[in-house]
């Protein structure tokens, strides 16, 4: 048994001290904050979607990242609880995980999608075009990180289908 409870120091149920840790950040720092700003972006794109180029299609995205994000507040909520059951909690954390990095997944391509100009707008774009671009290359980023690691889309969908 090593510190953690488990063999090899894993606790027994399945989730690490750090996992609980992680969860709360998230529901309590980053994602309120973060669903705050895809709600309040989806609401000026939709007021003039006149100027955004791509409005129909970041309007979506943005919309899925607010819910998405308010989705990882509530999973968040009933991962450190202990009086839980063990395979509860994990499946909370997998919530945690898959509604967190899809939110900001959909949230950067939301961004991506709002960054870029109209095209009456001519060669003063160039600006807008590099912003969608640095937004479109962190959403990629982001969906590549979180394809690794013990934090993964595999994991975490692992953790979310316990029986």
């Amino acid at each position: 048994m090593g510190p953690g409870g488990g063999p090899g120091g894993e606790p027994v149920s399945g989730l690490r001290h750090s996992d609980s840790k992680y969860a709360e950040s998230v529901g309590q720092v980053a994602s309120p904050l973060l669903a705050g700003f895809s709600f309040t972006a989806v609401i000026m794109v939709s007021e003039d979607p006149e100027k955004f180029y791509l409005a129909d299609a970041a309007i979506p995205f943005l919309a899925l990242a607010t819910v998405a994000l308010i989705a990882a507040v509530q999973c968040s909520k009933y991962v450190p609880e202990r009086g839980r059951p063990n395979r509860s909690r994990a499946r909370w954390y997998g919530g945690t995980l898959v509604s967190y990095h899809g939110g900001l997944f959909a949230l950067l391509l939301g961004l991506s999608c709002a960054l870029a100009p109209p095209p009456a707008d001519g060669a003063k774009d160039w600006a807008r075009w590099v912003a969608c671009g640095i937004a479109f290359g962190a959403a990629l980023g982001q969906f590549g990180a979180f394809c690794r690691g013990d934090r993964s889309w595999w994991s975490a969908i692992r953790n979310l289908c316990r029986a």
